[in-house]
């Protein structure tokens, strides 16, 4: 008898403690009373989304009025809002979809904005002035969110879109188009022969150390992660995010020769290169693969 009672105690020890160890996600009501900070404890697990503000004036702007840790969601300047956090066991999507944060580095001290990027980040206004948000140096991201640094304040959106991915019009607006699928996409959509091939170039020298290896950027037209390879013999190489060779080139004096006709310049720039397209006068920052 004593047997079966202590069976019976120890599964319903389990079943108390079954929702606990479930509990995945929940919803929390965090306000800032009288425009002071407050901190509300909460196991958010990095994810954290807000449903509804109650407060008004538009005062719940992620980065300003609101953010969050894994320990929990903080609120200030007026902030009053309801929010999910946790991570959805049922493998709820609402977490990889794309949003827009405040993030501004306050007295030129860095920041971390916390936000699900997904590796997907792109500046889209820059708050500051005198052009403090070059990314590498004033702004920059991880999975886990996005920084800023000297002075750098800027909206910034994140996350990616799977509605607009691999769209032709967008990838011609953005680091593929400008650097070397323009020429590609008009071709294919015309009759006409293709324009004759550039003239024979000058034998390519030896590029500097700085410029050699792989290198990734976000296009934010297309969502997709771009690669630049550029190999010691000065032979350079742009992929999509699946590998494949789009365009390639020859890297001569700074300067990028691709087999399309179109020239780019390649500077050296923080922990990457700097990528220029001559045509269009697009610049797109490159980081170096660790």
């Amino acid at each position: 008898m004593r047997t079966i009672v202590k069976s019976l105690l120890a599964l319903a020890s389990l079943a108390a403690l079954a929702p606990a160890a479930q509990a995945q996600s929940g919803f929390i009501e965090c306000s800032s009373i009288s425009y002071r900070y407050q901190f509300c404890p909460a196991n958010t697990q990095g994810r954290v989304n807000m449903i509804r503000e109650v407060s008004t004036g538009n005062l719940c702007r992620q980065g300003r009025g609101w953010g969050f840790d894994n320990s929990g969601i903080w609120v200030d300047r007026g902030c009053r809002a309801q929010f999910s956090y946790g991570r959805d066991g049922g493998g709820g999507g609402n977490w990889n979809r794309p949003g827009e944060i405040t993030c501004e580095s306050i007295g030129y001290r860095r920041r971390f904005c916390n936000a699900d990027t997904d590796g997907r980040v792109s500046l889209v206004r820059e708050i500051s002035t005198g052009n403090l948000c070059r990314q590498g140096r004033g702004w920059g991201f991880d999975n886990n969110g996005i920084w800023v640094d000297n002075g750098c304040r800027g909206v910034f959106s994140y996350g990616r879109d799977n509605s607009s991915r691999n769209d032709g019009a967008a990838i011609a607006a953005g680091v593929l188009g400008a650097l070397a699928l323009g020429a590609a996409i008009s071709s294919s959509q015309n009759s006409n022969p293709p324009p004759p091939p550039p003239p024979p170039q000058p034998p390519i020298a030896v590029p500097p150390q700085w410029a050699i290896g792989s290198f990734h950027a976000y296009d934010p037209d297309s969502g997709d992660i771009v690669q630049l390879v550029v190999d010691g013999g000065g032979r350079v190489y742009l992929r999509n995010e699946n590998g494949a060779v789009v365009s390639q080139g020859d890297l001569r004096d700074g300067m990028i020769f691709w087999t399309s006709g179109k020239r780019s310049w390649l500077a050296r720039e923080g922990p990457g290169v700097m990528v220029g397209d001559i045509d269009t006068g697009k610049h797109f920052f490159f980081r170096r693969n660790a």
